[in-house]
């Protein structure tokens, strides 16, 4: 089976040195691409072709995250070598080409409920624009029409940018390879919230985890921040925070890159988080068993300084990061934890969660749409106009584009019978939160 692995620093420039001994050897120098991902086959060989690509994606591209890339095409190269295909082998056939039966295979995935459509499509695109790119290169050589992989195709979209009663659609290249949604779901089917029961359970399962990761669910789900806005939550971004309400039951806390949290598109924004949570947060910002990690991870920084600890660049950037906004998250050997790291807690949790329900099967990335589907639906119960509480929402969540925040109502409208309030919300979380607090 294929494997793909993540290299450590990779530099795209290199000069030929001679030590003492005649010896040569090759001394990298400047432009540091960082980490970069590379696959290998099932017997151990390097692919050279799709390396040859991501190293193309980041030199020449300067494409800073190429992880959906990676794991598109890791796909596909596992698909092939499982089906005993080669990728530039392409019969006249459509239903013999390995592109399109690799669509084939994701359909099935789809429907066995193993893989989502969005999930699907982005894989097929990565495919797609690899293979524009050996073709660009090459490295692929296209004859006929019956010798190419997919078809080029024209595709309309609707625009939902400030100009779209300018131009209210816009014509994109895609190929006959694309998966298609149908139009009533999309938006929709994307939305996996928790249900009473799941609150219920998640709550039950959360009280045997580490204190850190039962704080990091309970900001996704009582603010709705994203993974990696968890993650990098600081110090610096809980000193912002300021009553809101009358009862002082919610705060303000700015984040994004004036407090050193990783927003998506690094967009400053304004999240609320409830009182009894900015009490958790504070409390454990100066426990104990925090600030010991605090104290390794300034031991770390000095060793960075003094020469005497060598990090790769993704690592090192990290570092450089906490040492200007200090972060609330530390691992216990002192360095700043990531999302990788909360996804592992989650894999840990999720296992426990499908003993008492099979049926479990929510991503960390759920519990910020139990917020926003809860929170919209608190507003709306509160007789505040739609228009207003998306709005609100919108803020909050940190959504680019209305069309996003829409999507929250339309799964409210399909699902006339949640009739939770995001009241209820608070309520199942009250005995973790109030646990933490001690």
């Amino acid at each position: 089976m294929a494997k793909l692995i993540h290299s450590g620093d990779v530099f795209s420039k290199t000069i030929i040195s001679e030590n003492g001994s005649n010896a040569l050897g090759l001394q990298s120098y400047n432009d540091n691409l960082g980490s970069l991902p590379t696959i290998y086959d099932s017997q151990g060989h390097f692919v050279h072709v799709v390396n040859s690509y991501f190293f193309d994606l980041k030199a020449a591209l300067r494409l800073k995250d190429i992880n959906s890339n990676s794991r598109g095409l890791f796909k596909y190269w596992s698909f092939l070598e499982s089906q005993n295909l080669s990728w530039n082998n392409f019969p006249p056939l459509k239903h013999l080409k390995p592109t399109y039966m690799f669509r084939s295979f994701l359909l099935a995935e789809i429907k066995k409920g193993f893989l989502c459509q969005s999930t699907a499509n982005a894989y097929i695109n990565h495919v797609k624009n690899f293979y524009i790119w050996a073709i660009n290169e090459g490295l692929l050589d296209i004859k006929n029409e019956k010798e190419a992989p997919f078809k080029i195709e024209k595709v309309s979209i609707q625009n939902s940018g400030l100009l779209a009663h300018l131009q209210p659609t816009i014509i994109i290249d895609s190929s006959d390879l694309r998966i298609r949604v149908a139009q009533s779901s999309q938006g929709i089917r994307s939305l996996s919230p928790l249900s009473r029961n799941d609150l219920s359970l998640l709550t039950k399962c959360m009280m045997c985890m580490p204190i850190e990761f039962q704080i990091q669910c309970l900001l996704a789900m009582l603010s709705g921040l994203r993974i990696q806005e968890v993650s990098t939550f600081t110090i610096e971004a809980l000193k912002t925070s300021r009553p809101v309400t009358e009862g002082r039951n919610r705060h303000e806390v700015i984040i994004g890159p004036a407090s050193g949290v990783q927003t998506k598109y690094g967009k400053q924004r304004t999240i609320e988080i409830p009182e009894q949570l900015l009490q958790c947060l504070k409390r454990y910002s100066i426990s104990e068993r925090r600030l010991s990690r605090a104290q390794k991870l300034k031991q770390k920084l000095l060793a960075i300084h003094e020469g005497e600890s060598q990090l790769n660049k993704d690592k090192a950037e990290r570092f450089v990061l906490s040492e200007r906004f200090e972060p609330l998250f530390i691992s216990e050997q002192g360095n700043p934890v990531d999302k990788a790291s909360i996804n592992a807690r989650w894999s840990d949790l999720h296992k426990k969660a499908k003993l008492s329900n099979s049926s479990f099967s929510h991503r960390f990335h759920d519990l910020r749409s139990t917020y926003g589907t809860f929170r919209l639906n608190d507003m709306l119960e509160a007789n505040i106009q739609p228009i207003e509480a998306l709005e609100l929402l919108m803020g909050w969540m940190g959504h680019n584009h209305e069309t996003t925040t829409w999507k929250y109502l339309k799964y409210l409208k399909r699902k006339e019978a949640q009739k939770e309030k995001f009241a209820l919300l608070d309520t199942i979380m009250h005995e973790a939160v109030r646990s933490l607090n001690g």
